[in-house]
């Protein structure tokens, strides 16, 4: 078996580049020879280190860093998942939560749970966006950093195992508000599964949120109710572009970051404007779902075979 046990922490160092065929972005690949003991994915038999039987399955799947610029010129970084299998597959856009490099995607999230999506046959891209410590620039939460991830499709267009005409987005609380400010600029989006998002920013309950605001979003203390109003998710759902769009809310009922109200609300405004909405409330759960991991997973692969 290759070693790949820690091949999740790619995007996360610098490696060699695999230059592409256009130099707008480039995949990274590194061949590891020599990688730290994990115990939690591995184990040592015989003085050799292999997978864990419930982890095997990463052997099968290619992780990738990406390097490549934004619109207007940052160095960004980003990640990508992909089976290793010859085919043609759906993508799914992760965006990810928190702001700077608090929420950024890490090596556990990436092998305990997006891992497991590729497993079923997809392609699983996202950005770390501008502002964290492996990308330029200043995280806008909401402004030029959504442009970070609309930049994602230049790369999946280049893709050869990339099915062009199937790309979901999938995002995390913060990802939330990327995946519908997303929906407003591009029609290529077929579903969007949305999990523990804020529906509008400026009926947050928690007051620390106000400090990111100020921090974060241009514009913010000249005019904080119109900033906050253009990264409203529930008023994008008014500009979505593809009427089409299948929308899958999910949250847990005992979420203190984000108060469960926000899942209602955008049901209930989906289902007046006639989407394919489905709310799925989890008793019982916080912000990050982390007891019914397993079952998410499969309510996601499930939603992801009938809409993408």
């Amino acid at each position: 078996m290759k070693k790949v046990i820690l091949l999740v922490l790619l995007f996360l160092f610098n490696f060699s580049f695999a230059q592409t065929s256009k130099s707008s972005f480039t995949l990274e690949n590194r061949k590891i020879t020599d990688y730290p003991f994990n115990p939690v994915i591995s184990e040592k038999i015989n003085e050799k280190i292999v997978l864990k039987k419930e982890y095997q399955f990463l052997d099968s799947l290619n992780f990738r860093s990406i390097h490549y610029k934004s619109f207007d010129n940052l160095k960004l970084r980003g990640f990508l998942i992909e089976p290793k299998k010859k085919g043609n597959y759906p993508v799914l856009i992760y965006n990810r939560g928190g702001n700077g490099n608090f929420g950024a995607v890490n090596s556990v999230f990436l092998t305990e749970f997006l891992s497991k999506i590729a497993n079923e046959g997809y392609i699983v891209i996202g950005s770390q966006l501008r502002g964290t410590s492996v990308s330029e620039g200043v995280d806008e939460f909401g402004g030029k950093d959504v442009n970070d991830v609309l930049s994602l499709f230049d790369i999946i267009d280049q893709l050869p195992n990339a099915d062009k005409n199937r790309i979901g987005v999938f995002g995390w609380s913060r990802g939330v508000m990327t995946n519908f400010l997303m929906l407003k600029k591009t029609n290529r989006i077929k579903t969007n599964i949305a999990i523990a998002g804020q529906a509008d920013l400026i009926q947050t309950k928690r007051p620390e949120m106000f400090g990111v605001y100020r921090e974060r979003i241009p514009g913010y203390a000249k005019d904080s109710v119109a900033a906050l109003k253009t990264r409203s998710s529930l008023l994008a759902i008014d500009s979505i572009q593809n009427k089409k769009v299948s929308h899958f809310i999910i949250q847990g009922n005992k979420d203190v970051k984000v108060d469960i109200s926000n899942a209602f609300a955008f049901y209930s405004k989906l289902n007046s404007k006639e989407y394919t909405t489905r709310l799925l409330v989890y008793e019982n759960e916080g912000h990050d779902l982390e007891i019914v991991n397993d079952n998410l997973l499969n309510q996601i692969a499930d939603w992801l075979k009938r809409y993408l």
